[in-house]
């Protein structure tokens, strides 16, 4: 199943395997002709959950947005505004991860991802509960987070911090899109060895319709 429930909202499964590519995967059918129902984020609370679903924002936080979206007509034109530019940098993220953008593209992802690094501040890390081979710590002493000040553009600004962190990381792993019908999604695919984004929907139904063609094709045949 390509979607489960999160706080009342249907949200899109989690297959990326990092959340710059599930936020990529808030979109059905990439490379289809638009329509709503390909939209995972149609609203701002939407996004405010997803945000939380992927382990960028708190609960609480989440939560907060969420009535702060609806506190006022000012605000609510805020957040529109918000989701928008979260469409705009889903949109170009997909293109340049794909190594299929146009400079514009990548200048998109960059304001974004420049204003994430602008609103975040530098805090220790937690201490680490275990230590690695040989007894090293391999626990960062610090990281990145996001000032609250940020507001309702919280979800936007996370989702941007997450695209330069996967862009910009060492040895940047392979990443594939699922070739399943209506698809399209993101996936990483270090070893080269997997094909769809789940086995269980888009395999499947490529298996279905497999078998199916070879039925057909048999009776053809005889």
């Amino acid at each position: 199943m390509h979607w489960e429930e999160v706080a009342g909202y249907r949200m899109p499964s989690r297959v990326g395997g990092h959340p710059a590519l599930d936020f990529c995967n808030t979109w059905a059918g990439w490379g289809a002709p638009p329509h709503p129902r390909r939209e995972w984020l149609p609203d701002y609370p939407h996004l405010a959950v997803w945000a939380r679903h992927a382990g960028l924002l708190t609960q609480a936080t989440c939560t907060r947005l969420r009535q702060g979206a609806e506190s006022g007509r000012d605000t609510a034109a805020q957040a529109a505004e918000v989701l928008g530019q979260a469409h705009e940098l889903r949109t170009a993220l997909y293109a340049v991860l794909l190594e299929s953008a146009e400079p514009t593209a990548f200048a998109t992802v960059a304001a974004h991802a420049e204003r994430a690094a602008a609103a975040s501040s530098l805090v220790p890390a937690a201490a680490p509960s275990t230590r690695g081979a040989a007894g090293r710590d391999d626990t960062p002493r610090a990281r990145w987070e996001l000032s609250d000040h940020a507001g309702l553009a919280l979800p936007l600004l996370a989702a941007a911090h997450s695209a330069a962190a996967l862009l910009t990381g060492p040895g940047r792993p392979r990443i594939d899109a699922c070739p399943g019908h209506d698809c399209g999604w993101l996936f990483l695919n270090p070893r080269g060895r997997r094909r769809w984004c789940s086995m269980s929907s888009c395999g499947n139904r490529a298996k279905v319709h497999a078998h199916a063609r070879r039925r057909r094709e048999g009776g053809t045949r005889d």
